[in-house]
């Protein structure tokens, strides 16, 4: 028993010669979310199809890093809202909890 081959061979006869020139692929540093994510404003809802709000949250926390500063930002997401979509929104930032350290106590005594 012989296992069937998925490979197909080329037909040399299917090739030709171009004296097109190489182009390239276009590419940007921003992201292809980047016109939306430009668009909206701390606390809006970034509608998006159902279950896919976790890729959107992970690409728009991307991006607020990179052009925006954003240190920590704190996004939340739904999978389905009331109208069957998936929402994505960036609430603000965590803000940076003071180190709490041992010599704490001891500025207290002083």
């Amino acid at each position: 028993m012989t296992k069937p081959t998925t490979y197909q061979p080329i037909d040399p006869s299917e090739l030709s010669i171009s004296n097109d020139p190489y182009t390239g692929r276009e590419r940007t540093n921003e992201g292809k979310y980047a016109e939306i994510f430009c668009k909206v404003k701390q606390g809006q809802r970034i509608v998006c199809p159902p279950g896919r709000a976790g890729a959107i949250a992970h690409a728009y926390e991307k991006w607020l890093v990179k052009n925006l500063g954003a240190k920590q930002p704190v996004i939340r997401t739904k999978r389905a809202c009331d109208d069957g979509k998936g929402g994505v929104w960036w609430l603000g930032e965590k803000e940076a909890k003071k180190p709490e350290t041992v010599w704490a106590g001891l500025k207290k005594a002083a």
